[in-house]
């Protein structure tokens, strides 16, 4: 078994900042750096982790123990509230596929695009 890569704390703080889900623009302005810098940083992490893209750099980095991040706190004996339609209001139903579609269409919404 190999030995785990070893991240300096720069790119510790990087890949912690990728795990958020910041851009490398966002990082740049976050830590006073570079951009440029920061795409450094990030092209170093996935070279030492050996990592495809972002996201599989801080599933490796969860799995090896390099980034911990603490488990969000979840209330375990309280029921997840659901949340009520207001009456008229279209809801896509599973056995009714299509049917918000439908509605939106005949109120003549057009979606992604200009003026006719």
């Amino acid at each position: 078994m190999s030995q785990p890569a070893t991240l300096t704390a720069t790119e510790r703080e990087v890949l912690n900042d990728v795990a958020r889900g910041l851009s490398n623009i966002q990082i740049a302005l976050k830590q006073f750096r570079s951009h440029e810098t920061i795409r450094t940083h990030v092209k170093n992490i996935l070279a030492k982790l050996k990592a495809r893209n972002r996201a599989h750099a801080v599933a490796i980095a969860h799995e090896t123990g390099i980034l911990q991040c603490p488990r969000p706190h979840l209330p375990t004996t309280q029921a997840i509230p659901r949340r009520v339609s207001p009456p008229g209001h279209v809801r896509c139903d599973p056995g009714q596929p299509g049917r918000a579609a439908s509605a939106t269409a005949r109120r003549g919404v057009r979606h992604g695009r200009g003026p006719r």
